[in-house]
């Protein structure tokens, strides 16, 4: 908390009285209704303004991504591809392809319908030349690719999924396994979840609050109010926030609005805790429910304005980061808490004010100056705070020691950028990519795609570009770690069909008019190259326009940007695959600048790259934005205390505690769940998170040993604040963990995994620390 000047406090306690006040009361009341009346009707969701493209959330700079965009502008009618799966482990047989002949010709169909989405389909029916790479080695599984234009985040792409889906699902069987999966498949069932977070997310979490809230308040009306509020602050802040980041351009995660809603509960109902509780206090010594509010605000209203401030700056400390997923979650927690603070000095107040004494029925409090009256204060934190300030060098150094042993955990950290890993094992195109990995080089479900850039006015069509392509592909074949390496110069694979030669001489042979044809249908068709002609494909020259065909699938529609594609040893997903990443880039570089190219001419880009270039951004917000956010907390800290002894201490706390969490979880990750790897996000969000709502105690805490400090000294006065906050923080701290644990009812691991570490983690904050 930072010191408030005179005339800020003034200003503040001003704003409280009137919500407190017999007058005030409605007006603050009636405006909040106005305001949300007017603006929750209108205002867009979170939802619309979700961006389902993780490119979006690459750094500017990122390789990855500059391929990406150079896809989009050379080869628009590329897609994302679909893929799907025939899986017999005992072998496909006549009937398998018979069913798998079916399903091609129902999803060819679709691209006759009128402005269909069904780009370029790639099976052994209509590309016969591809079937080894078609084909498992094994003959258990053979795969079909269909991209899909369009945008995977819009809600066509997700409907074309489905549709190709209702042609496949009769066809699954126990013998023969059919599954729509690959990378559109995937991102079809990722958007589908991203969808039904926020409604099942919003009601586990509302009911989780409210029994929470019943069990310790025993006050029904009292559990109710923070929920109502909560609410209406929830529906306000997701409009205002998708209003302003729908302006400023800010694309935003999938995971935001789940995230949003578990702070806001957690810290919202935090608020309302600490007003509730000396509100209740107050009643007590004050005949006029009117005068004990306007007590209690003038008491609690800094702490509370402080604590929100906190993880306000450390949410837009989050501006920092160089992952947009980061960057974009910041200005909405900022947002959220800005307005939850707003109504946590006027709604709150104002509500309660209103119920008065009747809010915590049946259990009201009395107005009573006999201190024989006066309720007790509590044995158990009583017991709790002699023990800690007669022994404090024993409790912490026996706390000390629980949390290092708890650190011990990291040892088995294993950060995981493998999308698969956070979706059900049920889910389709989880299932059909399993399948994969079981008939599949692993490398082959998502290869690495290199892309050179031929000087201007040059083309693929130049038989010493082509020649310079297969000597770029040469020298990738031959590094380790890379199984097999296709592109233009050699579309089946260098080494498993025809050569550079050959592709050269069947650009030479076809005469220049149907190459014209050929080229004009190409770029006019989005579903890819022309369906056919009416040369035999047996002759010659039919041999020679499939090759060439074939090639065209490696280069872009103006013939400038060659494709060449390289299948890793490594599963496309895993650490290992990513560390190989920047040999692969250099490899291609020095062979283009040794053929006579630019360096710059080359790109790499796919989804190993990009998970390479994600998690090098992640290393770099953690150890760059992370320490930002801790010093921050700590200066906060050391205003409040006005020691920079006791900021260093409590920041040392901070990250013992995230230390200890991170590790305990782990090992809970590992040894219960069974999951052997971490969301890569999760350490990242657990910081931010777990420090600055945690810090919300102790500037309570802090706050109320001041006060007390006024008439004690400062022994009598610690334990006098730990005996009468001591409750209320231990509610706080179980009603924020509880909202934090509603993640881990939802089917995705990441989510999962930061529930559980960031409850642990406010627990061990709460109880241990």
């Amino acid at each position: 908390m930072w010191h408030w000047p005179v005339g800020r406090t003034e200003l503040l306690h001003a704003i409280t009285d009137v919500s407190a006040s017999r007058l005030g009361k409605w007006i603050v009341l009636v405006a909040w209704i106005i305001v949300a009346v007017l603006v929750i009707p209108t205002a867009p969701t979170l939802m619309d303004v979700t961006e389902n493209d993780t490119l979006q959330f690459l750094p500017t700079d990122a390789e990855s991504k500059r391929a990406a965009e150079l896809v989009r502008e050379k080869f628009p009618s590329d897609g994302t591809p679909a893929i799907i799966v025939f899986r017999n482990p005992e072998g496909l047989n006549d009937t398998d392809f018979t069913h798998a002949e079916a399903i091609y010709t129902g999803v060819n169909a679709m691209r006759d319908e009128a402005r269909s989405d069904v780009g370029a389909i790639v099976s052994i029916y209509n590309v016969p030349q591809a079937r080894a790479e078609l084909i498992s080695p094994d003959n258990t599984a053979m795969t079909m690719i269909v991209t899909i234009t369009g945008s995977p985040s819009e809600e066509p792409y997700a409907e074309r999924i489905e549709a190709i889906r209702d042609i496949t699902t009769p066809y699954d069987s126990a013998e023969l396994l059919v599954k729509v999966s690959g990378p559109g498949g995937l991102i079809a069932d990722l958007v589908s979840v991203f969808a039904e977070i926020d409604g099942f997310l919003l009601l586990v979490t509302a009911v989780l609050v409210l029994v929470l809230l019943v069990l310790i308040y025993r006050s029904p009306l009292i559990a109710i109010i923070p929920l109502l509020i909560v609410g209406v602050v929830f529906q306000l802040a997701g409009g205002v926030a998708a209003t302003i980041l729908r302006e400023l351009g800010f694309p935003v995660n999938g995971q935001s609005s789940g995230i949003m809603t578990v702070i806001l509960f957690g810290a919202g109902t935090d608020y309302f805790l600490f007003i509730a509780s000396r509100y209740r206090e107050e009643l007590l010594q004050h005949a006029d429910k009117h005068a004990a509010m306007r007590t209690t605000m003038r008491a609690v209203s800094e702490s509370i304005l402080s604590a929100g401030g906190t993880l306000m700056i450390a949410a837009l400390l989050l501006l920092l980061a160089d992952l947009g997923s980061y960057r974009s979650l910041g200005p909405i927690i900022a947002i959220a808490i800005f307005i939850m603070m707003l109504a946590a000095i006027t709604l709150i107040p104002a509500v309660l004010a209103i119920v008065g004494r009747n809010g915590f029925w049946p259990f009201r409090p009395q107005y009573n100056l006999d201190p024989a009256a006066q309720p007790r204060d509590s044995r158990i934190w009583t017991r709790v705070a002699h023990i800690v300030l007669e022994r404090p060098a024993r409790v912490l150094a026996i706390t000390s020691a629980v949390m290092v042993l708890l650190i011990s955990g990291m040892l088995f950290l294993n950060p995981s950028y493998d999308a698969l890993e956070s979706l059900p094992a049920n889910v389709e195109s989880v299932e059909g990519f399993a399948a994969l990995r079981e008939a599949f080089p692993a490398g082959e479900l998502s290869p690495t795609s290199v892309y050179i850039q031929l000087p201007d006015g040059q083309t693929i069509a130049d038989a010493e570009n082509l020649q310079t392509i297969d000597a770029i592909a040469a020298e990738l074949a031959g590094q380790d770690g890379i199984v097999a390496v296709d592109g233009p110069a050699s579309p089946f694979g260098r080494g498993t069909g025809p050569d550079v030669e050959a592709v050269a001489n069947a650009y030479a042979t076809i005469p220049p008019d149907i190459r014209q044809e050929i080229d004009a249908a190409r770029v006019a068709d989005a579903a890819g190259p022309p369906r056919g002609t009416d040369i035999d494909p047996a002759s010659e020259l039919g041999q020679a326009i499939g090759l060439y065909i074939s090639s065209l699938g490696f280069v872009s529609a103006d013939g400038s940007v060659a494709q060449i594609n390289v299948t890793l040893d490594e599963n496309p997903y895993g650490n290992a695959a990513m560390d190989l990443v920047p040999a692969i880039r250099d490899t291609a570089r020095e062979a283009a600048a040794a053929n006579g190219l630019s360096a710059d001419a080359v790109l790499v880009g796919g989804e190993t790259p990009e998970n390479a270039d994600t998690r090098m951004a992640n290393n770099r917000d953690t150890f760059v934005v992370l320490p930002i956010i801790l010093v921050a907390i700590m200066l906060i800290l050391g205003l409040l205390l006005r020691s920079v002894v006791a900021a260093l201490y409590l920041g040392a706390t901070i990250a013992l505690t995230y230390f200890a969490t991170l590790g305990f979880s782990i090992l809970v990750f590992t040894f219960v769940f069974g999951q052997d790897s971490l969301g890569n996000g999760v350490p990242f969000l657990l910081f931010v998170f777990l420090n600055a709502l945690g810090v919300d105690y102790s500037i309570y805490l802090m706050a109320r040993i001041r006060e007390e400090a006024r008439e004690l000294d400062l022994r009598h006065a610690t334990e006098r604040a730990l005996v009468r906050t001591g409750g209320v923080i231990t509610s706080a701290g179980i009603i924020l963990a509880g909202t934090f644990a509603a993640l881990m009812t939802l089917p995705l691991r990441d989510l999962f995994q930061l529930g559980f570490a960031v409850a642990a983690g406010v627990l061990i904050d709460t109880f241990i620390t």
